[in-house]
């Protein structure tokens, strides 16, 4: 029998957390692979924690990794797949957007010999606002323009994950990690599984327009140096384009005329102002991500958790081995 490891990352998911585990350990009952429930409250401040600890004393395969603060969404998918120990791994969200009833499908793919088996939306339906799934939908084609690694707009982080592929992912030292992209960039055997998408039970997301504008950042610049190019021809299209008012301008001079026009050229230059600071930007933005990565300071820090430290690993995070008896705290 495999070891199948599900991770799920929540924040301020107190309503949804006791009700997607029970959901979870029906599923996975039903199945002839053993498996391991992993919660990683990431920084919550409502009553996650003392509601997995009480999930946690009940079944004896669910765990919790307590994060000392929010991290984001990506840091603490991370952290679920450093500390997993499955042959396989699955990541899905707490609010019931993913269906459980579909992991025996993701299983089955896997036993067929896929090493990524990704899910997708049918018709595109995110259930969220107008607003955000276009925004969604602009900024994957955009993405996928930019970068050399394609990505489908309807596949959010509800995928399985085959163990190799999980232990490239630990060794990746990236801090500002965007995981979408690392999957389409890894390449091996992958197959896709359709799946309606399901509306919240409780609560509101908490996936902000912030939130969404900084991974759109994080991804963008983290899989294509193409903006960097892009800021290039457009200062060249700008200098050629400058170099048709020559003509003109001597023209001018030679017929002792004045060149008229203070306006236009007062809003050229603020024009040719705003796109030198678009460029500047752009790589500040490079620049910021070098220095961040220069600090090498870990993606999340471990609050507390029920599982058991086996070993410390080179990047200076450590790997977890479940106990066969959960325990109130951890060491981090």
């Amino acid at each position: 029998m495999a070891l199948i490891s599900i991770i799920i990352p929540a924040y301020q998911e107190e309503r949804n957390i006791a009700l997607i585990a029970n959901s979870l350990v029906s599923t996975m009952e039903q199945t002839e692979h053993e498996y391991e429930l992993i919660f990683i409250n990431d920084g919550s401040i409502d009553d996650s924690e003392n509601i997995l600890f009480d999930i946690s004393k009940r079944y004896p395969n669910v765990f919790f990794i307590n994060l000392s603060r929010n991290f984001g969404q990506q840091n603490a998918l991370k952290a679920g797949y450093d500390y997993s120990t499955g042959d396989a791994v699955i990541c899905m969200d707490a609010d019931f957007q993913n269906p459980p009833a579909i992991i025996k499908e993701l299983i089955e793919q896997w036993q067929n010999g896929f090493e990524i088996v990704v899910c997708r939306r049918k018709a595109g339906k995110q259930s969220g606002n107008f607003v955000k799934e276009n925004t969604s939908k602009l900024f994957y084609k955009i993405l996928s323009k930019l970068s050399d690694n394609p990505i489908d707009s309807n596949c959010p982080d509800f995928r399985l994950l085959d163990k190799k592929l999980v232990d490239i992912i630990r060794s990746l030292p990236e801090s500002d990690i965007f995981l979408r992209g690392i999957v389409s960039w890894l390449g091996f055997k992958k197959t896709v599984v359709e799946y309606e998408h399901a509306v919240r039970i409780h609560g509101k997301t908490q996936y902000s327009f912030s939130k969404m504008l900084r991974l759109a950042e994080s991804g963008l610049t983290g899989f294509s140096v193409r903006p960097l190019r892009f800021a290039i021809y457009l200062g060249i299209f700008f200098s050629s384009i400058s170099l048709l008012f020559l003509p003109y301008i001597l023209s001018q001079y030679l017929r002792g005329e004045t060149v008229a026009g203070w306006t236009s050229l007062i809003a050229t230059v603020i024009f040719l102002g705003g796109i030198n600071l678009f460029i500047l930007g752009v790589i500040g933005i490079y620049i910021g991500k070098l220095f961040t990565q220069s600090k090498q300071r870990p993606s999340y820090i471990v609050k507390n958790t029920n599982l058991r430290c086996d070993e410390v690993i080179e990047n200076g995070l450590q790997a977890y081995r479940p106990l066969t008896q959960p325990i109130a705290t951890g060491a981090a």
